[in-house]
């Protein structure tokens, strides 16, 4: 048992002495990496409006963006097709008015558009916005001079996205 002993204070002395072989000296480094990211809620937006009822149909869109700085970041929207009792009509035809319906951070630098589609082009539906935020927009979208369309229903899909640059 003085054996064990005396083994086990030889042992805890070299473990416990300052200049105890196997002891080195290190740093450590933290790295934290935040990557940019964004979404849009919804992704698509379906229209329909019916000439005689309404030819107004409101949606809104929210969009979440972590980005580097200075970048502008877009809310992009693309009017797919637009059909009416009478076959195709043109995407010109859709116009819309936005509000800003809440925002933080650098999204209350933003402001929520108004105008109207044109044909295979994506149309920016926020503007001036700079900043990592959210943005809620609230939007009316309008199917224009339906006092000369015929009668019936007229549906068309919007494709949002977001783009930051």
């Amino acid at each position: 048992m003085r054996k064990y002993a005396a083994a086990l204070a030889v042992l805890l002395m070299l473990v416990l002495s300052p200049g105890a072989p196997g002891q080195r000296g290190a740093s450590t480094a933290l790295v934290v990496r935040v990557m940019p990211e964004a979404r849009i809620e919804p992704g698509q937006i379906a229209l329909e409006f019916r000439v005689a009822d309404s030819v107004v149909q409101t949606a809104n869109v929210t969009a979440w963006v972590r980005s580097l700085p200075n970048q502008q970041i877009r809310v992009l929207a693309r009017l797919v097709r637009l059909q009416g009792p009478g076959g195709p009509v043109p995407v010109s035809a859709v116009s819309w008015t936005g509000a800003t319906a809440r925002a933080t951070a650098g999204g209350n630098q933003a402001s929520c558009a108004s105008g109207a589609f044109a044909a295979g082009q994506a149309q920016d539906l926020a503007l001036g916005w700079r900043r990592s935020g959210t943005l809620t927009c609230g939007f009316a979208f309008t199917l224009g001079d339906s006092g000369n369309l015929s009668p019936g229903r007229y549906s068309g899909t919007v494709d949002l996205s977001l783009a930051v640059q």
